[in-house]
């Protein structure tokens, strides 16, 4: 059995002390303070040198919102106790100090390859499905159909990696942290707005709601996004603000502004529908195909011309072939579990 057991001094105590009352000055993430709660839980001398430090650093206010966790009482130490404490403090002061400066120097070289990761999730939807869930700042995100999403919160920035599909952000604003998507080789950025980005086979397609973004490439300095020692694009990126939308896989993207019944029918998918005012045949099973496993097959290349305009809920197949039928006279059969052929009224079937 081995009698080597690791020490740790009021030295080490403080040094860890002064980190959480730095952390807590400027705020705690979720994970910090469950961190915080399990370092107090660690050890008793943990919450006493805690107390100690805030209490003669002049921050104890800091600890007023963690009363639960750390709780605390006026200092009534003696002057002689005090005062013993003020010279350790100045000896750990000026330890600190050079310690703070190899550390800084550390991060500054550490700032160049990652940054520090509060919180990491994947977020994402099955075919026909869509959901919406709130972060821990209190920004949206709605999801659409077959999306996935990875976010992840650092301490420069809230990071959406858009693997496939379609959301749409509400942004908590935070001027400190701005939000960042990533999706096809282009970079949206916020701080305080509202937008839709949708992965099409063609690009990347942008619909602000409200405020302005900024939209840049995603090239070789920041391609990990994570490694990045500056995350903010730069005032000359291209601006697209509210009631704008632009598809930016284009050569020279033209924004287009959108009168706000076209933003509503662009984004009805959230509410569970899907509107169409002229769409070809062709298109409008594009857009279907996206909320169900059914595969359409169009028996001539007339009938896909054919403009569609109506309202259909998006997990309503059999709706939607009833609307085909009544109302612009196309049959339909299923051929197999997945494809389901369209043609016109008492055309000979292929």
């Amino acid at each position: 059995m081995s009698n080597v057991y690791p020490l740790k001094s009021d030295e080490q105590y403080i040094e860890q002390a002064s980190e959480w009352i730095s952390k807590l000055d400027r705020g705690l993430s979720p994970t910090e303070a469950n961190e915080l709660e399990q370092w107090l839980i660690a050890n008793k001398e943990h919450r006493r040198v805690l107390t100690k430090m805030a209490n003669l650093w002049g921050k104890m206010d800091v600890l007023n919102h963690l009363s639960d966790v750390v709780p605390h009482t006026p200092n009534h130490a003696s002057k002689v106790s005090g005062q013993r404490w003020a010279v350790a403090a100045s000896i750990i002061f000026a330890s600190l100090f050079s310690i703070g400066a190899y550390q800084w120097s550390i991060n500054q070289q550490n700032s160049l390859t990652a940054q520090h990761i509060y919180s990491e999730n994947v977020y994402a939807t099955k075919v026909g499905e869509h959901a919406t869930f709130y972060l821990q700042d209190k920004t949206k995100v709605v999801l659409n159909t077959n999306t996935q999403v990875k976010v992840t919160y650092t301490d420069k920035q809230r990071l959406f990696e858009l693997v496939k599909g379609e959301l749409h952000v509400t942004v908590a604003h935070n001027t400190k942290q701005p939000l960042s998507v990533y999706a096809g080789g282009k970079i949206i950025q916020a701080v305080g707005t509202a937008f839709n980005v949708q992965l099409q086979d063609t690009g990347v397609e942008l619909i602000v709601t409200d405020g302005k973004v900024l939209v840049a490439d995603q090239s070789f300095d920041n391609s990990t996004p994570l490694t990045q020692q500056s995350v903010r694009l730069s005032h000359a990126s291209l601006a697209v603000s509210k009631g704008e939308k632009v598809e930016l896989s284009a050569q020279q993207p033209q924004i287009l502004q959108l009168k706000t019944s076209e933003i509503e029918v662009d984004l009805s998918w959230q509410k569970g529908e899907l509107i169409f005012r002229g769409e070809s045949l062709a298109d409008a099973l594009k857009e279907i195909s996206r909320y169900t496993p059914y595969h359409f097959k169009v028996a001539d290349e007339q009938l896909k011309t054919l403009q569609i305009a109506g309202l259909f809920r998006t997990n309503d197949i059999e709706g939607l072939l009833t609307a085909l039928e009544q109302n612009f006279a196309i049959e339909h059969q299923r051929v197999d579990g997945q494809t389901i052929l369209l043609q016109a009224s008492h055309q000979p079937q292929l």
